[in-house]
């Protein structure tokens, strides 16, 4: 069939002259559709894009910063800007020159005031002087039973080895004048017992004794101790009397009442004195046995120990735990002590090594 002009499709051809038909343009079919998170993911990639776009480097930075606070300082207050670096070195500065002046001034006023003060406190009467001078050490006095001793140390310590070495002069059985403390005591008990020692002592070294000064209520004394020539050992006691230096001879010897042999017979028949070592330990006490506070005492020259108990919670209990330091935090617990004692055996329930302290004489072997 041939073309028919009027059938045509072509809508210009039907318009009025100098009209034109603009036509849409169709979507391409194959164009997917965008959804909702496909959108949103568009979106997040534009906002990332623009941020890395965005990116400023520290040199720019550095530079923006310090021209926009020059900027702005001459028109900030004075306490908007105090934490800058330039007003912090500027404060610095003045407090070091305010240091530097007002030291100075003070220390001088401070030296008047004081000079003021000590004379005002020398013309004042019943006024307390802090102004302490020990510098003259005429004015200074030692005093107690060690004064003697802490005030010639060297004379009592050459003193006290002279009388050794007179001791090792002296004759077999022969005793030197002028060296014991209660000399007529001494004598008597060295021609019933002996003198107490089998060798000479060992003098040549003065450098090779050991020595201290204590006491005991209120009687002084310096402790002697080294060696004799058969290597055992000694402590010897040395007190100042009213004709000098002289050896405590019961004290050097540990003598007692009764020899260490014969101590636990006659113990049983009356009350002695002995000099001995005590010790003490928590686990000396025992729960079979509430009412004894039991002790180790140790006679020099005697292998065998005696238990010596005293009531416990007693004043003598009391008296003798003291000796070991026993209850206190500040001083250290002692093992042993010397003490001079008496004992006796009044119980007949009592073994033969188990003895009763009745008495505590004196600490340390020195008798008053």
């Amino acid at each position: 069939m041939a073309d028919n002009p009027s059938s045509s499709t072509d809508p210009s051809e039907n318009l009025p002259k100098g009209m034109r038909v603009v036509r849409k343009r169709r979507k391409r079919g194959n164009r997917s559709r965008q959804t909702l998170f496909l959108k949103k993911r568009e979106i997040l990639r534009e906002m990332t894009s623009e941020e890395e776009g965005g990116a400023i480097s520290v040199k720019d930075q550095l530079s923006r910063l310090k021209s926009a606070k020059k900027a702005q300082k001459e028109d900030k207050p004075v306490d908007e800007r105090w934490g800058d670096a330039e007003s912090g070195q500027r404060g610095a500065r003045i407090l070091l020159w305010s240091l530097a002046i007002v030291v100075p001034v003070l220390a001088i006023i401070t030296a008047f005031v004081l000079t003021r003060g000590e004379e005002g406190n020398t013309n004042a009467e019943n006024q307390l002087n802090f102004s302490f001078n020990i510098s003259d050490e005429k004015d200074f006095e030692l005093i107690g039973p060690r004064a003697w001793f802490e005030e010639n140390p060297h004379h009592s310590y050459l003193s006290s080895i002279q009388i050794l070495e007179r001791l090792n002069q002296s004759a077999d059985g022969v005793v030197p004048d002028s060296v014991f403390r209660r000399e007529n005591f001494a004598l008597r008990e060295i021609a019933a017992r002996g003198i107490g020692w089998l060798s000479h002592f060992v003098t040549g070294d003065p450098r090779t004794f050991r020595w201290s000064i204590a006491d005991t209520d209120n009687v002084g004394f310096l402790v002697l101790e080294g060696l004799r020539e058969d290597q055992s050992t000694f402590r010897s006691y040395f007190v100042k009397s009213s004709e000098g230096i002289r050896m405590d001879w019961a004290a050097s010897t540990a003598w007692s009442e009764v020899p260490p042999d014969k101590l636990r017979t006659v113990v049983t028949d009356r009350n002695v004195q002995i000099r001995c070592i005590l010790e003490k330990q928590p686990h000396f006490d025992s729960q079979a046995d509430e009412k004894r506070s039991w002790f180790l005492m140790t006679l020099p020259g005697s292998e065998e120990p005696l238990w010596g108990f005293a009531p416990a919670g007693s004043p003598l209990d009391e008296e003798l735990l003291d000796l070991f330091h026993f209850g206190r935090f500040i001083l250290e617990r002692k093992d042993d002590v010397r003490v001079i004692a008496r004992i006796g055996r009044t119980d007949a329930g009592l073994k033969e090594n188990q003895v009763e302290i009745l008495d505590l004489v004196t600490e340390e072997w020195v008798e008053p």
